[in-house]
């Protein structure tokens, strides 16, 4: 498709209008875009370029944007994460297991040099780098085959700028922009449906701003340099969050027998108790040690610290601090911030999270869940693929099979489910 520059301002608020409209009446989720609305969609968000949040002419987007294409993969996406649920022991089972952790620490040697200038330079652990590094992308150069511009400009016209929030707007711009400037190469700009991408996963107006050239050869390449990855990553949590130098993200804790009523009801942060982790030790609070038993609780610069409870009581319980907050601003998500800081406890050499989770079919590592996927290939379910990942061909498997035993209905299997199914 093409745009004529010269039609673009008259067209585009007509055009805009017309899709908001469209989208009012279906919902932007409901059916894929037609090429004529992403096209509209496209004209509309030239004719807005005066106000984005950093300079681009309208004559500059157009020419750039024209190449993009509206990808469906981004709505599907958008509709799984209000698709099924899933468990917290299932996900950090998967994310933090030993695979993971055994090539995060080959990367730690492998990079020894340049992750302890990093973290001189910005005072943030190297081991909590490497596993952002290997929860975003399994260690690799790139995940996701999707082009950010295709996705950067469906995710805009999927979530249209109507309700003060256009940060998807903005990543558009900065998609477009990044192409302009030459700091991307157009070859290997893939990424998520998110139009996140590199290494360690930045979306363009986060790379505009945060990239570090770190090896030194004039550009900031998150995707064919691991090093320049590193010091971006490093360079977001101090800038964006104020990382604090030695203190932890988390420590898991046992709570006292008899301030646990006042938590029974709690998940997640539990808002105003902030307190310093030595005050949270003299109301009898302590540190879980390795093996579960009780250890004295103290970090490094007593920093202040807040409940936190994941699935609440009897599940595991933690004091996280200002740096859980900074990996928060990574990746909005409390789950994630968990992945990082279990997986970056693991790297140097602590343990994962000890307490139980209140579950009989505790989750599975990938290992495992290739196994189990093995198995379903062998029981005809052909479009399983022995990826790790259980992802709905998997789930719809595993559905399948648990009917087929009589066990009760469900889409997943932990570790219990896993031998049931599988036993002859």
């Amino acid at each position: 498709m093409q745009f004529n520059p010269t039609v673009i301002a008259r067209c585009a608020a007509a055009a805009l209008i017309a899709l908001q409209v469209s989208i009012s009446q279906a919902g932007p989720l409901d059916q894929p875009m037609s090429d004529a609305q992403f096209a509209a969609c496209v004209q509309g968000l030239a004719g807005q370029t005066a106000g984005a949040g950093r300079p681009i002419k309208a004559d500059d987007f157009t020419r750039i944007a024209s190449q993009a294409r509206y990808d469906d993969r981004v709505r599907q996406a958008l509709l799984v994460q209000r698709g099924e649920p899933t468990f917290w022991w299932d996900d950090i089972a998967a994310t933090t297991d030993d695979e993971r952790v055994a090539q995060g620490r080959e990367v730690l040697v492998r990079e020894a040099d340049a992750l302890q200038r990093i973290e001189a330079r910005w005072g943030v652990p190297k081991e909590v780098v490497v596993a952002i590094y290997g929860i975003e992308t399994n260690y690799g150069p790139s995940s996701g085959r999707i082009p950010v511009l295709d996705a950067a400009l469906s995710l805009a016209c999927l979530r249209p700028c109507t309700t003060g929030n256009c940060a998807s707007r903005e990543r558009a711009y900065a998609a477009v922009r990044l192409l302009r400037d030459g700091k991307v190469r157009g070859d290997n700009y893939q990424g998520s449906w998110a139009a996140a991408f590199g290494r360690t996963q930045f979306v363009p107006d986060t790379f505009e701003q945060i990239a570090v050239d770190f090896d030194g050869d004039g550009v900031a390449d998150i995707v064919g340099s691991e090093r320049d990855a590193f010091a971006s990553t490093a360079n977001h949590l101090q800038k964006r969050g104020g990382w604090i130098a030695g203190a932890p993200a988390y420590v898991e804790v046992r709570i006292p027998q008899e301030q646990q009523r006042e938590y029974a009801a709690a998940t997640g942060k539990v808002k105003g108790r902030d307190r310093k982790v030595s005050e949270w030790a003299a109301q009898g609070w302590q540190a879980v040690g390795a093996g579960g038993e009780a250890v004295p609780l103290q970090a490094t610069g007593d920093p202040m610290a807040t409940p936190f409870l994941p699935v609440g009581l009897p599940g595991p319980a933690f004091l996280v601090t200002r740096n859980f907050d900074t990996i928060w601003r990574y990746n909005n998500s409390d789950r994630y911030v968990m992945e990082v800081a279990v997986l970056a406890n693991r790297l140097a050499g602590g343990p994962g999270i000890v307490t139980a989770w209140p579950t009989d079919d505790p989750g599975l590592s990938r290992a495992q869940v290739r196994e189990l996927q093995a198995w379903l290939l062998q029981r005809g379910h052909t479009l399983v693929t022995p990826d790790g990942v259980a992802g709905r061909n998997t789930r719809d498997a595993i559905e399948a099979e648990r009917t087929r035993k009589g066990l009760p209905p469900g889409r997943r299997a932990g570790q219990r489910t896993m031998r049931l199914l599988m036993q002859p």
